[in-house]
């Protein structure tokens, strides 16, 4: 590492249990990203099945803006907030557990069939090998 660049901080998490599968939290997504990155607090869905509450895990962000048209966008039955939500599979993260917190009402899970189509979406999104 060079002189000049410092180690980002270490965070504890906020929540108490390691996020699951096909659970909706909020993520504090970095203020610094640059477009067409996400950035602010927003809704993800948990991607990944193996994961810890001192590690990274990886999701899918969603947005309540309309994405009528973006190929990448699944339409959610799951509101967000009782508003309409797209998960937008073209923007797979890693982060860390610590940017992540509980909605006001609790941990939501989303439909196995639901995520299903999600999962399929990335899939798509993602190459395949030869």
């Amino acid at each position: 590492m060079a002189a000049n660049e410092q180690t980002p901080p270490k965070i504890e998490p906020r929540i108490t249990a390691a996020p699951k599968i096909r659970q909706i939290y909020w993520c504090d997504f970095p203020l610094d990203a640059q477009l067409p990155e996400f950035w602010k607090t927003r809704p993800v869905v948990i991607l990944s099945y193996r994961n810890t509450l001192y590690g990274a895990v990886s999701v899918i962000p969603c947005s309540t803006g309309d994405q009528t048209g973006n190929p990448w966008a699944v339409p959610m039955q799951t509101t967000i907030d009782g508003r309409a939500s797209w998960a937008i599979c073209d923007k797979l993260s890693t982060i860390a557990v610590s940017r992540l917190s509980v909605d006001r009402r609790g941990i939501a899970k989303m439909p196995a069939d639901e995520f299903d189509a999600i999962v399929r979406c990335v899939l798509e999104w993602l190459p395949t090998p030869a």
